[in-house]
Formats: structure tokens, sequence, C-alpha cells
């Protein structure tokens, strides 16, 4: 089969990495000299003190040639991308992002493709434009979303890497947001104090404030078991203890971060429903300063 990942950032080239054991796949990059680097030397991946290689091609321009095309470019990075995708003939297209900010872009995308949406679960690393770290082993997640066919998807993923399960759900929406209180919980708050995930848990202070995010969070995505959810945030909170999620390290190296992803996500569905979020909304102000002030030294 033929698969097109757009995006070869961390997620772009492990995704690309397995597939392509598998299928033919090709990274659709913004850079021909990430695409050359690609055709030339494959894609690496490092894990456990380990390298694996894999043959992969790679282009700069997108088609409608591919059974599937999965974009993993970041949330903020899709309005570049929506344009291109109008222009090709109908085709799948996996949508794997952080949070849910893109979920009311697609349900206002009149296209006649089938949409797929799912989550990453894996920890990686992007060391260069062609070597990938696998710092986590996970799942990738997937769920029907609009004009789906969700047996073709199902073929599709039928041999997977025993490191890379790929699974479908049935309930896109409980999907994204069993993630999205996780990332709302965690990442905001450990760009804001500059510590790594665990130290939320060892300070009451933080735990406390995680908390109130967590409650209003919760109260904005209409959460079925609340217990349940804020037992999960502390789980991937130790497990993660010694990482640095994602908006700190964007935060840090002065770029914009998945804030409108994750955060903006909920104050939108918030002002919707006309719900109190001022715990969100501080943190939400709070990061965007971050990214304006790019010269801060951490």
């Amino acid at each position: 089969m033929k698969i097109g990942i757009i995006g070869g950032g961390s997620v772009g080239l492990l995704c690309a990495y397995y597939l392509s054991l598998y299928h033919d796949v090709t990274v659709v990059t913004r850079r021909e000299e990430q695409a050359a680097a690609i055709r030339s030397e494959g894609i690496r991946l490092d894990k456990d003190g380990e390298e694996f290689s894999a043959d992969c091609n790679a282009d700069t321009c997108m088609s409608s040639d591919f059974d599937l095309l999965v974009v993993t470019v970041k949330q903020h990075q899709l309005q570049s991308v929506f344009p291109l995708l109008e222009r090709i003939g109908k085709t799948n297209i996996l949508f794997l992002q952080n949070g849910m900010g893109h979920i009311h872009d697609l349900k206002d995308w009149r296209v006649g493709h089938s949409i797929y949406v799912g989550i990453v679960e894996h920890g990686a690393v992007r060391k260069s434009d062609t070597v990938v770290e696998h710092t986590g082993l996970g799942a990738i997640k997937w769920s029907t979303f609009h004009n789906t066919e969700p047996d073709r998807l199902n073929t599709l993923f039928q041999h997977n890497h025993s490191d890379f399960p790929i699974r479908y759900e049935a309930d896109w929406y409980r999907l994204l947001t069993g993630k999205l209180i996780v990332n709302a919980c965690i990442n905001p708050l450990t760009a804001l104090l500059q510590v790594k995930n665990g130290e939320l848990l060892t300070t009451p202070a933080y735990v406390a404030f995680m908390k109130l995010v967590f409650q209003e969070a919760s109260h904005i995505l209409k959460l079925e078991n609340e217990e349940e959810a804020w037992e999960r945030v502390q789980v991937v909170c130790g497990q993660t203890k010694e990482n640095r999620s994602s908006m700190l390290v964007d935060v840090t190296e002065g770029r914009k971060t998945e804030a409108d992803a994750i955060i903006g996500y909920l104050l939108k569905e918030a002002s919707l429903h006309g719900l109190d979020a001022a715990h969100l909304e501080f943190l939400y102000g709070s990061i965007k300063a971050l990214e304006r002030n790019t010269n801060k030294v951490f």
C-alpha cells in the first residue's frame, strides 16, 4: 500500500520508519534539503542504544496517489496544509495532532476526503532531518471522523511492528478527550513553572493547581468518569516524571507552542457553552506571553 506522511518532524519520521517496514512510504516535507537527505540516507531509528534504518522516499509535493495520507504536522501548521489537501483528489486522511484545536477546523472543512483522527502515545525526539529517537513505547490510536471507510484503514494497518501497534477506537471524541485532559493538566504547567513532569506531583502547590485545571477541563469536556481521568493524569505524570513536556521544550527554544491546540480548544468550548475557565485563561495567557518572549533565558 502507498502511504504519504505529511511532516518530517519527530512523529512524522517515527511513523515513516515503522510504516515503511510494510508499505511504500513517502515523507512529504516542507524543505527540499530534508527530502533529499531522506531519499539519500533513508530514516534511522535510535532505540535503547541500538540503531535501525529503513529506506524511504521523500518529496515536497503532495498528491492523491496514496491509499492514505497521515498528517503529522503540529496543529498551528495545519492552515498551510489544508489548501494543499483541497487540491488533490479524494483519498483517506488521518490527522495525528496533539490537542483538539483542529477539530473545530475539521468540522467546517467541506471536502470529499475520508477523514480520520487519532493520537500518538509514543515518545519520540527528532535528532536530525533523517534520525528519530524512539524514547517511549506506546501506540497509535485512530477513529473515524467524517465520510469514512474504516474497513479500508483496518486493512492497511493489519500488519504492524510490535513496537508500533496501531489500534482502532470506536469513539473519536472519547479517544481525543482522553489525551487532551492529560496534556492540558501537564504541558502548560510544566512550561510555565519550567519543571519536569514529575515535579508536578512532588510539590503540593503544583498538585493543587493541576487539580483546579483538571476540574475546569473535565467540566468543559463533560468527562463521564472524572475520578478515573484524574487518576490517569497522575499515572502519566509519574510514568514520564523525567520528561520535559513538548510545551516546555517549545518555550525554552523560542518556538510557537501548541497552546491553541490544547488550551485554546477548551477555552472556545467554554465560551460556546458559557462555562467558567479562569485557570485555563490564566495558563493560556501565560504561555502566549512566554511565546512572545523568545529571548528569555532558561
